[in-house]
């Protein structure tokens, strides 16, 4: 090993320590979540309960407070579910650094098997940071697939407070009819809507036509959803012949391509973009250029890694520049290779 070995064991000792109390600050976080979920239940259990004893008196009750009943139950039951998403999010993380902790434990004893006698110079490195570094990725797709899955199979507890409101909308129909159907078309509305959050979350989380459709059209979508979600102007344009890659490869330029997006409209502020992808034999290159204001050129992206690391993923590379108009533009240019075909 080259004579840099002390000092990257030193470095990787010191990175293991940093996470290692992240760790036990994470688990004190995620005991007092749980708590508080618990706390919560309590609060929607007694709610619910509530809202059942109005609802088998719904006759002599007056309606004020049945949709008071109602109410208080709707919030708990949100406020319970919100921080149920957050006590995922939480242990999602938690499993992160497990994973990453375990590989950093095994970095440090490669590094400190082999830092004597010196290898030879033709041999090759004892740790393959690009293997690390997708071990890490992966375990954050996997934990993305987790949550999309989650999510996408029990919109029906997410929506309970829905047909709730609809039997008492239901039982109110006898004693106001015009109340009842404008409350069952305010719970349409409401209804509709929160679908459509819930698709564009699961799409954020685990975009599913990548995987059926591919690279492009799965961007075209997103770019709509975002313009959407923060009323921006995205120009997005694909030239020359798009085609399917391997999926690790799509989901990594995907990734790259979000986090760069997100970023330059959740903290630049941007509202004026421009994403060009062109295609050629071997590469595709890339290209987003927007106003907003100028930001590091290799911070810490959504997804918590580097611009840099996503590119190492893809042995790519990028630049980055601020014109007099204080256009940023971004270029980044990787090498492709063609999905394997499936013999039939």
């Amino acid at each position: 090993m080259s004579t840099d070995a002390p000092s990257v064991i030193a470095e990787v000792t010191s990175e293991r320590q940093k996470m290692t109390a992240e760790i036990r600050e994470l688990d004190l976080l995620v005991e007092s979540t749980q708590t508080e979920v618990s706390r919560l239940k309590a609060r929607e259990d007694q709610t619910k309960a509530k809202v059942d004893e109005v609802r088998t008196s719904a006759a002599g009750a007056k309606r004020e407070e049945i949709f008071g009943a109602s109410d208080e139950y709707t919030v708990a039951l949100g406020r319970r579910m919100t921080m149920e998403g957050q006590l995922a999010t939480l242990q999602g993380k938690r499993k992160l650094l497990d994973r990453s902790a375990q590989l950093l434990a095994m970095a440090a004893r490669q590094l400190e098997e082999y830092s004597v006698p010196p290898l030879p110079a033709d041999a090759s490195p004892v740790i393959d940071e690009g293997k690390l570094l997708q071990a890490v990725v992966d375990t954050q797709e996997a934990e993305r697939k987790r949550i999309a899955r989650q999510v996408h199979d029990g919109p029906a507890q997410a929506m309970a407070n829905v047909v709730l409101q609809s039997e008492i909308s239901e039982r109110l129909f006898e004693v106001d009819q015009q109340r009842s159907r404008t409350e069952l078309a305010s719970l349409r509305q409401m209804v509709n809507k929160t679908l459509q959050e819930l698709r564009g979350f699961i799409f954020e989380l685990r975009p599913m036509i990548l995987d059926d459709l591919g690279l492009v059209p799965t961007l075209r979508r997103y770019v709509q959803t975002l313009i959407d979600k923060h009323s921006v102007r995205i120009d997005f344009s694909s030239t020359g012949r798009d085609r399917r890659l391997p999926s690790d490869d799509e989901v990594a330029i995907f990734r790259l391509i979000q986090d760069s997006l997100v970023e330059r409209i959740e903290k630049a502020q941007a509202k004026d973009l421009v994403l060009g992808m062109a295609w050629k034999e071997d590469t595709l290159d890339i290209l987003l250029q927007s106003d907003g204001k100028e930001l590091p050129p290799d911070g810490e992206l959504q997804s918590g890694l580097r611009r840099s690391e996503r590119l190492e993923l893809l042995r790519g590379e990028s630049t980055h520049e601020t014109r007099a108009d204080g256009t940023v533009v971004l270029t980044v240019k990787v090498p492709v290779r063609s999905a394997p075909q499936v013999v039939t």
